[in-house]
């Protein structure tokens, strides 16, 4: 796939739980949840730092093979987050692919 600007979609979980990803090139890992920290220039530990005090998932999983993801239970939460990432994404023209 050719690079393509950064923009995470949403979408309802079967437990009611909000999501949001870049999942247009998942083959290709453009949902990897550290993508943002790189593209604001910090650790993904300051990122996930950030995410949980600003953004308050209600949900995070995490696994030892560094796989991490966030969930809430109310659209309107996930969005704060999703618009301040893809807004990020968008002034910083961050490709991917």
């Amino acid at each position: 796939m050719a690079k393509h600007l950064f923009k995470m979609a949403e979408w309802q979980g079967s437990s009611g739980n909000w999501y949001c990803a870049d999942t247009s090139d998942l083959e290709h890992d453009s949902g990897v949840w550290f993508l943002p920290a790189r593209m604001l220039g910090i650790s993904p530990a300051d990122f996930l730092s950030k995410v949980i005090n600003e953004y308050k998932p209600d949900s995070i999983y995490s696994n030892r093979e560094g796989f991490v993801c966030f969930s809430w239970k109310k659209q309107s939460d996930m969005r704060l987050y999703k618009n301040w990432i893809n807004k990020e994404a968008r002034n910083r023209n961050f490709t991917i692919g």
